[in-house]
């Protein structure tokens, strides 16, 4: 039957669909097009500059909107649909159009959603893709869980934290794709956080619904009824819509309880630049993760990216990675070897997740095979050269996949077909019933070229030849210029410029014979190929796990080469509470600079220096310290070396920072507010075992304000919090404040002040320094000539008045200030001076006593209320 897109009957079948799948983009497929209508098809327009058309009139006489996309170029759409954060629902075609009786059945076969996708052709890369639910109780702590489908990964846990915060927190770690948000109230609330805490993730609040029966062990275990079995239950509710075939593969994996990781909150993974530059619209900007991943693997990579979010805090932990590491690093050659063997094995994980997903190419198989043989001789490697009992081979794994090996080498053609509609993806001798089909269908295409010869034989047409199209089936052509001689037999099929197209009984003999062994042929290779995947899902999980292995036997061997190569040392890690690194070298412009970089020493305790105040110019190096301090912990808690001579790592259990000017007007709150609330969950959440990193505290309002608080912050951390911490300012009085703690000293980076320049020399060295060189900072940013001089002739007048500048020294016995604005520190200093001068004055044996009263009484006003008088009693 042909359709028409406009006819009613079909428009109900489309609206029907669409009613049962909302807020999805429906594409339904009619002919050789997936199409959608009305304002949906204005938003495929829109969103893939695509032509709007019209079809109709429908049953109004109104004419629809319509937009579509040819159905073999589909998976480019729906990437880029899923880029943009749609759902999309694929509805059909499921039977013949030819042989429908009346509409042609159709049916949703396909659902892909930003966090469930499987195809590698739509997934952004080797990189996770979470899907993430979260769950709010009216009490109690919130709950989340993570799903990784295409690698079979399933993590869940408690919020580290009440509230809101930590929410944003606990799925900082995934950097989930989609989030679908429950609440037992409020649920709006949660969802406009996490919007703006991940903007670039699909959230939504899912329609309530019944969870499905026979869940999977992995969602259902322990504690179903809290809100961390709630988030687990959302997922699996949620998989056994959009992806059902993949839901029972899905492993839980432990990653540890809080206490077995280092706490990174996703404005520390931000600020330090971890996998994400803290400039979203920059993403050129180099991160740890893009320093570091030299890895040879897809798997490699995702553990890497995700051992960086997630570093250890359990000592015996990293040093079973530390160990590893520096017997792959003792091994030069070998390491080289090892490497290069792992460079041939495929994404095991993702390959599995396509097998179960029935979205795997015959080309994958193939690839399967091929790379099963490398992976045996990575296992053969480590069972050679490995440094340590702890690197598993994957010997359980392997024994379970080497037969799987064998079996696509003997049934799968190499080269493979694109698709398996194409045909040909098996060997002879694979199927017994392939085989004879297929000698079934050569034969009757040797028939044809019999049929041609031997008309062009007894009829003279001695260009007469075969051909074959989906319209007329095959034909004999013929030229014009011969068609005279075509005899009797042969049947006039088509006219053509050139040319006549024929038939004859015994071509469409032949026809019947090829055309019928050609489609048993492909209907016995799908049921082939799909015999082969359901025997393939047995053997999913050990590809899941076999993966993981291989990935993170990948990280450890690039942790290796690179301490080799770059001259990375083994860090110290243990349970004290010292931070010391000698020439400590900031892992990302180490690599970046194509000049040398200049190392330093960091050296925190508990005890006697667990606080470092830095002072210094702008532009010096005071945040690329801090970070850089803050790198190497992650660095050495994720079990790599460091770039530094040495490094004793006292064991760090979260890691707090405060660094940036950002705002957030969309949300109502000023820099200073989003300053204050970073400072506030960092007062409330460190304790004696965190590093704390605090640029600039207090900077977003006046002078006044801004240093109280920072001096408040700086005594709370040094003697409630107790926490190592670095510090960064330019409120220079704070030199005063640390000089009284009792394990707190200042440290600047230097600088050589030359006139109308300054050279940073990079180097931290002990003590304070009263000087922001903002002017020369302003000069190197070509600031107009004028406003430079107009601001040194100000800075000059205001020190001549005295006026305590932040980074300034005051000069003595200068003229009281006539300035009250918030930015400027009146000194005390200057209107005892002129009391002084007055009392010196005076001429007590001239004066009575009432006068002396009255004049005691003015200047007591006048120093109460701190100005400085003109004139003189």
């Amino acid at each position: 039957m042909v359709e028409s897109s406009a006819s009613t009957p079909m428009m109900e079948q489309y609206e029907a669909v669409r009613a049962r799948y909302p807020g999805h983009l429906v594409l339904f497929r009619v002919g050789d097009f997936f199409e959608t209508y009305g304002e949906d098809a204005k938003l495929l327009s829109r969103e893939l500059e695509l032509v709007l058309t019209a079809r109709g009139p429908d049953s109004k006489g109104e004419r629809i909107p319509m937009a579509g996309v040819p159905h073999h170029a589909i998976e480019t759409y729906l990437g880029r649909l899923i880029r943009r954060g749609y759902k999309v629902a694929l509805c059909d075609q499921v039977e013949d159009a030819k042989l429908a009786k009346g509409l042609v059945r159709r049916e949703v076969t396909r659902v892909v959603t930003p966090g469930t996708v499987l195809d590698d052709r739509i997934l952004p890369g080797p990189d996770h893709n979470f899907l993430a639910a979260v769950f709010r109780p009216k009490h109690g702590p919130g709950g989340f869980a993570a799903v990784d489908i295409t690698t079979g990964e399933l993590f869940s846990g408690p919020t580290p934290v009440a509230g809101l915060e930590g929410f944003a927190e606990a799925l900082a770690a995934f950097e989930p794709r989609e989030i679908l948000v429950g609440a037992e109230e409020e649920p709006e609330e949660l969802e406009r956080w996490l919007h703006r805490e991940y903007p670039r993730a699909r959230i939504e609040l899912p329609r309530p619904v019944t969870p499905p029966e026979g869940l999977p062990e992995a969602f259902l275990g322990e504690a179903t009824s809290t809100a961390e079995g709630a988030a687990r239950l959302a997922v699996a509710t949620y998989l056994h819509v959009t992806q059902p075939k993949v839901l029972r593969f899905v492993e839980r994996v432990s990653f540890g309880g809080p206490a077995a990781r280092l706490r990174l909150d996703s404005k520390s993974l931000r600020h330090l630049e971890i996998s994400q530059s803290m400039d979203l619209d920059s993403p050129g900007t180099p991160t740890l993760l893009e320093v570091l991943d030299e890895t040879v693997t897809s798997s490699g990579r995702r553990t890497l990216a995700f051992w960086l979010r997630n570093p250890l805090a359990d000592v015996d932990a990293i040093h079973r990675r530390q160990d590893v590491v520096e017997g792959l690093r003792a091994r030069g050659a070998w390491l080289s070897v090892l490497r290069e063997e792992l460079r041939r094995v495929p994404d095991l994980a993702r390959i599995g997740a396509r097998i179960a997903g029935r979205r795997v190419r015959p080309s994958d198989l193939l690839g399967l095979a091929q790379g099963l043989r490398a992976a045996v001789r990575v296992r053969d490697a480590l069972k050679q050269g490995s440094p340590t009992a702890w690197i598993d081979a994957g010997d359980e794994e392997l024994h379970v996949l080497e037969p799987v090996a064998d079996r696509l080498e003997r049934l799968l053609r190499d080269p493979s077909p694109g698709t398996v509609e194409a045909g040909g993806v098996f060997r002879p001798g694979g199927d017994a019933e392939i085989d004879r089909l297929a000698e079934a269908e050569a034969s009757g295409l040797a028939d044809l070229e019999s049929l041609e010869r031997r008309e062009r034989e007894t009829s003279g047409l001695r260009s007469v030849k075969v051909g074959y199209n989906q319209v007329f089936g095959y034909y004999f052509e013929v030229p014009r210029s011969q068609s005279a001689l075509v005899p009797p037999h042969f049947e006039r099929r088509q006219t053509l410029a050139s040319s006549e197209r024929y038939t004859t009984p015994d071509l469409r003999a032949a026809e019947e014979r090829i055309l019928t062994a050609r489609e048993a042929l492909r209907v016995r290779e799908l049921e082939v190929w799909e015999q082969l995947l359901k025997d393939l899902e047995a053997v999913v999980p050990h590809l899941y796990r076999l993966g993981r292995r291989f990935g993170e036997v990948d990280v450890l061997a690039t942790f290796a080469a690179q301490a080799q190569e770059r001259g990375y040392a083994r860090p110290v890690v243990d349970d004290s509470r010292v931070l010391q690194i000698r020439e400590g070298r900031h892992p990302i412009l180490d690599r970046q600079l194509r000049m040398e970089f200049v190392p330093n020493d960091t050296e925190l305790d508990s005890e006697s220096s667990r606080l470092l105040l830095l002072t210094g110019p702008n532009m010096s190096g005071k945040s690329t310290y801090m970070r850089q301090v803050g790198l190497l912990v992650v660095m050495a808690q994720v079990g790599s070396f460091v770039p530094a001579r040495f490094a004793r790592i006292g064991r760090v259990t979260a890691l707090f920072t405060r660094m940036g000017f950002t705002d957030a007007i969309g949300r109502g709150k000023s820099s200073f507010l989003v300053e204050m609330t970073e400072v506030a969950e960092i007062l409330r959440e460190a304790d004696d075992r965190s590093l704390v990193l605090l640029d600039e505290v207090g900077r977003g309002t006046s002078t006044f304000d801004g240093l109280a608080l920072a001096w408040a912050t700086l005594q709370y951390l040094h003697d409630r919090i107790r926490c190592r911490t670095v510090v960064a300012t330019h409120y220079h009085q704070l030199t005063g404040l640390v000089e009284g703690l009792s394990a707190a000293r200042n440290a600047h980076l230097a600088v050589v002040e030359k006139e109308h320049e300054i050279v940073f020399l990079r180097t931290l060295v002990p003590g304070s320094t009263d000087r922001s060189l903002g002017l020369h900072v302003a000069r190197m940013a070509r600031v107009p000539p004028e406003v430079l001089a107009e601001s040194e002739r100000l800075l000059r007048h205001l020190e001549s008045e005295g006026v305590a500048l932040p980074g300034r020294t005051p000069k003595a016995k200068a003229r009281p200030s006539r300035y009250t604005q918030a930015i400027l520190l009146p000194s005390p200093t200057m209107v005892d001076s002129e009391f002084e001068r007055a009392l010196r004055a005076l001429d007590l044996n001239a004066i009575s006593p009432l006068e002396a009263h009255r004049w005691l009484v003015e200047w007591r006003r006048r120093l109460e209320t701190r100005s400085g008088p003109e004139a003189r009693p």
